[in-house]
């Protein structure tokens, strides 16, 4: 993480959300923490259900309201202001301005009563545009998320294009007013392979282009492979792993992520060779472990793991960090598979 304090645009401290269920209260992120530099990328990482998702809408109040959705604990601080302090008129600002976000299916985020054109226009307007400057904006938008005949497009409802167009134009529909954050919520999750490749290089374009920085959410460690500067590695509502991408790929540290690695089928091999899979299924996060959220399914796990919830120890590299009991040293001799190196204790 870095520890630039000018530079850094979002800054979220020990962010805690549970939903009121029923049933009782699920606590879906538990004291998450990471920091993102302007013009910089994360990509938050991890299988369905790790409060991904939850973490991304905390930042701009997005969570449902029904289950009841409650910000426990936690501050959020955007360009200095916390947004965990801000009523919802002026949280419509922020998402109106300066945070847009990009969600999985299009078609519940885009108003299928209305023109494309008319709604990037109206969200440009707010932002203190002519109608005619508005409406500039959104054709160059439109053709800048790689629509062809934006003039004709501007005209169409939502139904009238395909996925991948949809996405597109949610796209230019999040940029019309060069936000400071953009969120991406599984942006790609519902495309065939060839349009998700195209629709992450536009993410990406645009991100050097405007020096927008970027949230990316996913479950899959290739979407991020070539987009992110950082990794959030998480599980059970907890960040296990953080660091740059390529020492997350390179010299990954956390048992998980290990595990992670090793469950997608290299490209280069006989298709007949078996996968590693992680066996058994995560924690009930209506009632969490009192340790570690991955020991029940780890290879490596002790005593301890199952006892105390890990501290977070530094890794090799700078702004490497991973919680997990194998760094203290305390902890039995281990061999990390992916780098075939014995890790480094921490007195």
């Amino acid at each position: 993480m870095s520890e630039n304090g000018g530079n850094v645009l979002l800054d979220v401290r020990d962010l805690t959300f549970s939903f009121h269920m029923y049933a009782g209260e699920v606590q879906a992120v538990r004291g998450v923490s990471f920091r993102l530099d302007r013009g910089k990328s994360l990509g938050i990482v991890g299988e369905s259900g790790c409060g991904k998702s939850v973490t991304a809408k905390s930042i701009i109040g997005l969570n449902p309201k029904k289950p009841k959705g409650i910000l426990k604990k936690g501050e959020i601080w955007f360009d200095g202001r916390d947004l965990a302090k801000l009523s919802e008129r002026e949280m419509q600002k922020v998402r109106a301005r300066e945070i847009r976000m990009i969600f999985q299916d299009p078609m519940t985020s885009l108003n299928p009563t209305m023109k494309i054109g008319r709604q990037i226009t109206e969200g440009v307007m707010k932002c203190g545009k002519s109608r005619e400057e508005a409406k500039q904006i959104a054709l160059e938008t439109l053709a800048l998320a790689g629509i062809p005949s934006p003039e004709e497009r501007m005209g169409q409802y939502p139904h009238e294009f395909s996925g991948g167009m949809r996405q597109r134009a949610m796209i230019a529909l999040a940029m019309s007013v060069n936000p400071k954050l953009l969120l991406a919520d599984e942006p790609t999750t519902a495309l065939d392979v060839t349009i998700q490749a195209q629709i992450l290089d536009l993410i990406k374009d645009i991100q050097k282009k405007y020096g927008t920085s970027t949230i990316m959410i996913t479950h899959n460690l290739g979407v991020v492979a070539n987009i992110a500067d950082e990794i959030a590695v998480m599980y059970a509502g907890k960040i296990m792993e953080y660091g740059e991408a390529e020492d997350i790929f390179e010299r990954p540290a956390h048992p998980y992520t290990w595990g992670v690695l090793q469950s997608i089928p290299p490209e280069d091999t006989d298709s007949r060779e078996p996968l590693h899979p992680i066996l058994g299924s995560p924690p009930d996060l209506f009632n969490p472990p009192v340790g570690c959220p991955f020991a029940a399914r780890c290879l490596y796990a002790m005593k301890v793991c199952s006892q105390m919830s890990p501290p977070v120890f530094g890794q090799a590299g700078e702004g490497h960090y991973a919680a997990c009991w194998l760094y203290h040293r305390k902890a039995q001799p281990t061999v990390n598979p992916i780098t075939g190196r014995e890790i480094v204790k921490h007195e």
